[in-house]
């Protein structure tokens, strides 16, 4: 390894450690276990699902039984919220907005606004591409510290609204904050319209550019977002608090990404790629002197990022694809010729 990549993968490493000092803050209850949290929530479903384009936030509340055996309940807002999964979905994700006052000695302690990712639909491949996604955020979490946390609920849902009390169950996770990770790094949140990549912290960039391409996913961007919104797309970002630099990149919202291959996954129209099975490096050429230290580091944590596809509740066909997915990926960036190929003469100006 060059001096460069050896000095990138010691950046880098600074980067993933958890056991630094500025990762020492205190881990909020909700995403300090990685049990399943079993969870009722009362709401007018039906209501939600109606209006969703209209994002309404409805009233609710939440119950969950404590490690006493005694039942907790919370008032709760409940707001769909979404782009895509919006018209895909029949039932859609939304927003879980809790009262600051209600939460202290709870399990949802220091939270106020969190998302919930819902079961889409109610087939079973919907079930694999929920578990599938709830896996992506958990190999990145075994990468990097410096990422999005996520919690797996099971979920009875009651209807409030309409003569009859029904009821259903069904699976999600819970994503943390943006606010939350940057608590944890010692930094805070950023939100900008855009940005140069030379505000990024290069080996951090380069770390998720490298993830991205071999999960499949080109619907992303470190430094811009779509019109109207604060950046960047699919990616929060986190930087220190005396500078405007060093910013790290926090990817989420993988449900289009190849190594999932869900049956409405489809590559944007500014990608030319047909398929989001097909992998298409979207790294920027600034990061290049990175990418050696972000290959090693992947290779050295390959048996912890395979371990996170091969558990949960996954059936065993989709499983197996997913893994054939990822080793293919391993095989791509571990060859110099195609890694210079596909990655380094293709990267972004």
């Amino acid at each position: 390894m060059s001096r460069l990549g050896l000095l990138s993968l010691l950046l880098l490493s600074a980067v993933m450690q958890p056991g630094l000092a500025q990762d020492q803050a205190f881990v909020k209850p909700l995403f300090a276990a990685d049990s399943t949290l079993e969870l009722v929530i009362e709401g007018p479903f039906e209501r939600l699902t109606r209006e969703r384009h209209e994002k309404p936030e409805l009233d609710g509340v939440v119950r969950y039984t404590d490690s006493e055996g005694q039942e907790v309940v919370l008032d709760v807002g409940l707001a769909p919220r979404g782009n895509s999964r919006l018209d895909i979905c029949s039932f859609p994700p939304f927003w879980l907005n809790f009262k600051r006052s209600q939460v202290p000695d709870t399990v949802f302690e220091g939270q106020n606004r969190l998302k919930l990712v819902t079961l889409c639909r109610g087939s079973n491949a919907y079930r694999d591409y929920l578990a599938q996604e709830y896996q992506v955020y958990r190999a990145y979490n075994a990468l990097t510290e410096r990422s999005f946390r996520v919690r797996w609920v099971n979920i009875e849902y009651v209807e409030t609204e309409g003569e009859d009390s029904e009821s259903t169950t069904a699976s999600a996770f819970l994503i943390e904050r943006d606010s939350e990770v940057a608590e944890r790094a010692g930094m805070e949140a950023v939100n900008v319209v855009s940005l140069s990549i030379g505000q990024l912290d290069s080996a951090g960039a380069a770390l998720v550019s490298l993830f991205q391409y071999m999960i499949g996913n080109t619907d992303w961007s470190p430094i811009a977002a779509p019109p109207g919104e604060n950046c960047c797309h699919n990616t929060k970002l986190i930087g220190p608090k005396d500078n405007d630099a060093d910013r790290l990149v926090l990817p989420y919202d993988f449900d289009q990404v190849g190594l999932i291959n869900a049956s409405y996954a489809r590559p944007s129209s500014a990608v030319p790629i047909r398929s989001v099975t097909q992998r298409l490096y979207r790294g920027y050429c600034a990061l290049n002197d990175d990418l050696e230290a972000a290959v090693q580091l992947l290779n050295e944590r390959r048996s912890d990022v395979e371990a996170a596809f091969e558990s949960g509740d996954v059936r065993e066909r989709a499983r197996r694809r997913t893994l054939s997915y990822l080793e293919d990926s391993y095989e791509r960036i571990n060859d110099p010729r195609r890694f210079e190929r596909d990655l380094i003469d293709r990267c972004r100006g």
